[in-house]
């Protein structure tokens, strides 16, 4: 997975423990309303390892992305970037690094969305989710519904 980054010096690596400080700076300031508490991320580490995945700029973790098995189906539990490299194409890399993962052993994979969050919906969009029918209502803590998008994978999985 040492995957080299772009022009930008972002390379994607395996999630460790030594991580763990960064992304809850990410996360914090990913979702205010909402943080996965730290003992979420170790659980995470325990249960996903290659699917859990960072984003890295020099020794800086600047985003993540989690994907696991959920009920014999891949599940992108979360993805973040730190406010100041979004829109510059490291969710998109997040996205295809755990997609590649998650496509090796499931047919389908989902996750689930802020309703309000228009920018991941596209991003999630253009990675060729599209919107199930399922909403949660008021899933977040903050009120809002969650809406469920997957995506399937022809000739993958178990």
């Amino acid at each position: 997975m040492n995957q080299t980054g772009d022009d930008r010096g972002i390379s994607l690596r395996p999630c460790t423990h030594a991580d763990l400080g960064q992304l809850r700076v990410i996360e914090l300031e990913s979702f205010p309303d909402h943080p996965y508490p730290t003992i979420v991320f170790i659980n995470f580490l325990m249960l996903a390892r290659e699917g859990f995945i960072v984003a890295c700029s020099g020794d800086m973790v600047v985003g993540y992305v989690i994907g696991a098995d959920r009920g014999g189906e891949g599940t992108i539990h979360s993805v973040a970037v730190t406010p100041s490299l979004r829109r510059r194409g490291v969710g998109a890399r997040l996205m295809e690094s755990v997609l590649e993962h998650l496509s090796k052993k499931y047919r389908r994979i989902s996750l689930l969305v802020d309703a309000s969050n228009e920018a991941a919906i596209h991003l999630y969009r253009r990675f060729s989710f599209s919107e199930t029918g399922r909403v949660i209502k008021a899933y977040y803590p903050n009120g809002n519904d969650a809406i469920e998008m997957a995506r399937s994978n022809r000739g993958s999985g178990m």
